[in-house]
């Protein structure tokens, strides 16, 4: 099943905002800080790489790599915005420790279980409703003979005798 428009980009916006989310309060509890146009940035470039991948149903392991890919790139993009001089940002660079490794890696395997979740919830619903709208449009309409709709009801013949009982069951 393929996503309209509407539906991908509401995935997309989705995904930016929990990656660019969680990278921008993982990056403060860590001592940075994150400036609203960092946080503008690290959104943007969340729907754009999204943003392509919404057209059908994703699982967990199919967004794990997006995930890494945009901790890395919105790590880079955050101490970039952190430091005020280039001289600070050649220090900032640095090889990660192990403890950023882990929580990096941790974050990525939490987000991407959360988010294959949100996605096989968001499918199933889909599947449901689009069974049951199939269902409501097959009814049977009205037939139209003289191009005014009409509805068709049954008739219920009743007894013409005179003495008869309606509703009653077998002889005992």
């Amino acid at each position: 099943m393929s996503a309209a428009l509407p539906f991908r980009l509401a995935r997309a916006t989705v995904f930016a905002v929990v990656c660019s989310g969680l990278a921008a309060v993982a990056h403060t509890f860590a001592g940075g800080y994150v400036t609203a146009p960092g946080l503008s940035a690290a959104f943007l470039l969340a729907l754009v790489a999204a943003f392509p991948l919404s057209a059908r149903e994703r699982t967990g392991p199919q967004i794990v790599p997006v995930l890494a890919a945009m901790q890395v790139v919105l790590h880079l993009l955050f101490s970039v915005l952190h430091v005020s001089s280039p001289e600070r940002l050649a220090g900032h660079l640095h090889m990660p420790s192990l403890s950023m490794i882990v929580l990096h890696v941790w974050a990525v395997a939490v987000t991407a279980w959360w988010l294959g979740r949100g996605e096989e919830l968001f499918w199933t619903l889909l599947r449901r409703l689009a069974g049951r709208i199939v269902r409501v449009l097959s009814l049977p309409r009205p037939l139209s003979v003289t191009g005014v709709p009409v509805l068709v009801t049954s008739v219920v013949v009743k007894s013409t005798c005179r003495h008869s009982v309606e509703g009653r069951g077998p002889p005992l």
